[in-house]
Parts: structure tokens; C-alpha cells; sequence
């Protein structure tokens, strides 16, 4: 991790860095090739609810090709004639892959745009209904991933062993590299934000900068629990996650929490940080853990206090993350072994997370 003196230096290697994130179960020995081809990393967007065929929303369900969600938002914003804020999406989904999603369009006023006429490169409408509600983030239920790592070179037991226990145990919920901007360059923007050496009038700029901040933070102390072996087990009176929801409460540490524990129905959590955190433990009577946390962020206060000055309320999120309805399979070609596993995982999770614990891509 970056201590104080070395948060200014330009030359940090945050994407190195966040290598250094504890592994569940050791760094695999096993190697493989990620993203080859589009076609090698799936995700489909599964939503809540189904669109009731009335309002004046359209719901459109999309699938892309090496294009990211906010150039399809802004071309449909475009063709609808419509502003960006009136088309609605839940989830940001990878450029580089096979992705399917859903958007929304506000649109009260004349008639339905021509949908099959609209254009953009890599992408498809496969279906248009009506509805009452834009779709707002964060708002579907989990996503579907099928990927393909190529030409894997190790131990095929090991890597049977590895799936297993990720299946079985969960592993660190960890934000995503994706998440801190090619090279981590959205982690020394926002140091140089906090710390007064660049203004940003962008609000959406603003907004991601914050996020990389604190979802670093988030995987310090994810990263301190595993190496504390207390990943998989409950501090006293810790705030609690129940899994698929964004609920805590506090542990009382019966052995009917333990059950639900190894059951992946709920779990430790780390600090989404904020104001108000001290006073937040100190409600749950936390406040051992607390400071337990604040010395793993404290090389890292100048983040944690740039993030209460924006004022950002303190939350709570689990430190792990379950790969539901996780297969895999074997394809050999040209004498090499590709990989083929899928699984889903709820909003806000990241699958290179799940594969991190399985092979080194």
C-alpha cells in the first residue's frame, strides 16, 4: 500500500499495487489468457423487474461488442432526441466483451423513434417495450458471466481444488482494477484533488474520482482481514451484511450466525468510507474494530479525510463476494486447455475478483 510520503509521487504504481492484495488462499500458481477475443467475457444483465408494456419510458434491451455503456447511452440520447439524463441504465459493463444490458429512454412527448434504425457500431436492439419507471443504477439483480481463460499452464488438481473453495468459501470482495482508471489514474487524480493540486469541474469526473478512493480504502481493509484471518469469521457486535442486500446488523456471535456464515447467507463488511464513521461503530459497539481499521487506512488518511470533506456518508459492505451457480468445464484446442467457468454475481461485485483467487491471467 502507498504510505503517506509516497501519496504525492507521481510515479505510484497503483495497478501494482493492488497485486499486492491478499489472496484467500495464496497466489495461484496457475496461468492463463484473459480477453483474447470479445467473445471470451460475457455478462448479461439480469433486471428485477420486467418492463408492463405502458409509460413513457422505453426499455431497451441491448447487446454491445468493444463498446463501452456511456457511448451506447449517449447515441441512443442522440437518436431519441432526447437529453443524456433521460436515458437511464443500471450498470457500467466492460468495452472489450460480449455484454448485454437493458436501457431506458424517457421520451412523453411525439411519437416512438424508429428503434431499428438506429446505428452503433457493435451494437444490437433486440427488444423495445414500454414502461413507468426509468431504469436507475444499480437497480438489477445480478449479472451472468461466461468466460474463457486461454492456454492454461499449471496444475489442473490445484485449479480443481482452487474452484472449489471459491465455490464453498467466497472470496475478497475487492473492487476491480477497472475501477481506478487505466494505469490507477483515476487514484492519483483524486490525490491530487484531496490534496488541492487539481480542481475538477466535471461532476461526473468528480463522482468517479471519489469512488476509486474509496473503494481503495474498502480493499485495504479487505485485504488486512484476509491477512488477519478473520475473512470468514464475525468480529463481536461487527456490522453485518445479509447477502444480495445492502442490510446490516450487529453480530451477537450464536452459533446459529456461524451456520449462516459457512451457508453464504451473510458477512463480514469493511468501511465505504465517510463522515460519521466513528460514531457509527461506536452505535453498533464496534469500536475495537474501528480502530482496528483506522490503523490499516491511517498511511491513507489524506483519502479518507478528502472523502469526509466531499461529504460522503460512512457505510458499511460486505468483504465477500459469492460466484452463485459457478460451473466450469474444459475445452482442449490445438493441444492447448482453455478454461470455461460461469457464474453470477449480484450489482457492484467484480468477476475478475472471482478469478484472481483461481488463476493468474
Amino acid at each position: 500500500m502507498p504510505n503517506s510520503d509516497l501519496l504525492m509521487d507521481q510515479s505510484v504504481d497503483w495497478l501494482g499495487a493492488l497485486d499486492n492484495l491478499a489472496y484467500a488462499n495464496k497466489r495461484p500458481q496457475l496461468k492463463g489468457i484473459l480477453k483474447s477475443l470479445p467473445e471470451d467475457f460475457q455478462v448479461t444483465e439480469m433486471m428485477e423487474v420486467e418492463p408492463c408494456g405502458e409509460g413513457e419510458h422505453y426499455w431497451l434491451d441491448v447487446s454491445k461488442v468493444k463498446c463501452n455503456t456511456e457511448q451506447v447511452a449517449k447515441a441512443l440520447a442522440k437518436f431519441a432526441h432526447v437529453s443524456n439524463r433521460d436515458v437511464g441504465y443500471s450498470g457500467m459493463k466492460d468495452f472489450f466483451a460480449q455484454t448485454r444490458q437493458w436501457f431506458s429512454v424517457w421520451k412523453p412527448k411525439g411519437g416512438q423513434p424508429a428503434w431499428q434504425e438506429f446505428s452503433l457500431e457493435g451494437v444490437t436492439i433486440h427488444r423495445v417495450e414500454k414502461h413507468v419507471k426509468k431504469i436507475k443504477r444499480g437497480t438489477h439483480a445480478a449479472n451472468k458471466f461466461r468466460i474463457v481463460v486461454r492456454q492454461i499452464e499449471g496444475d489442473l488438481e490445484e485449479l480443481e481444488t482452487r474452484l472449489i473453495k471459491v465455490k464453498e468459501q467466497g472470496v475478497p470482495n475487492y473492487f476491480g482494477p477497472q475501477r481506478f482508471g487505466r494505469n490507477g489514474d483515476n487514484m492519483q487524480q483524486a490525490v491530487d484533488l484531496f490534496a488541492g493540486n487539481k480542481k475538477i469541474k466535471s461532476r461526473h469526473l468528480r463522482g468517479i474520482l471519489l469512488s476509486a478512493a474509496r473503494s481503495w480504502l474498502f480493499n485495504e481493509v479487505v485485504s488486512g482481514r484476509v491477512k488477519d484471518n478473520s475473512f470468514l469469521r464475525l468480529n463481536e457486535n461487527e456490522p453485518t451484511n445479509l447477502h444480495g442486500s445492502n442490510s446490516v446488523f450487529k453480530s451477537v456471535g450464536d452459533g446459529n450466525e456461524v451456520k449462516r456464515l459457512a451457508d453464504l447467507d451473510i458477512h463480514p463488511t469493511a468501511p465505504m468510507w465517510g463522515k460519521g464513521g466513528q460514531q457509527f461503530m461506536q452505535d453498533y459497539s464496534a469500536s475495537s474494530l474501528f480502530d482496528w481499521e483506522q490503523n490499516l487506512m491511517s498511511p491513507l488518511s489524506l483519502l479518507q479525510e478528502g472523502l469526509e470533506q466531499a461529504n460522503l456518508d460512512y457505510q458499511r459492505r460486505s468483504i465477500r463476494s459469492i460466484a452463485t451457480n459457478l460451473q466450469w468445464s474444459y475445452e482442449a484446442i490445438n493441444g492447448e486447455t482453455d478454461l470455461v467457468v460461469s457464474f453470477d454475481l449480484i450489482p457492484g461485485q467484480f468477476a475478475t475478483s472471482i478469478l484472481r483467487e483461481i488463476v493468474v491471467v
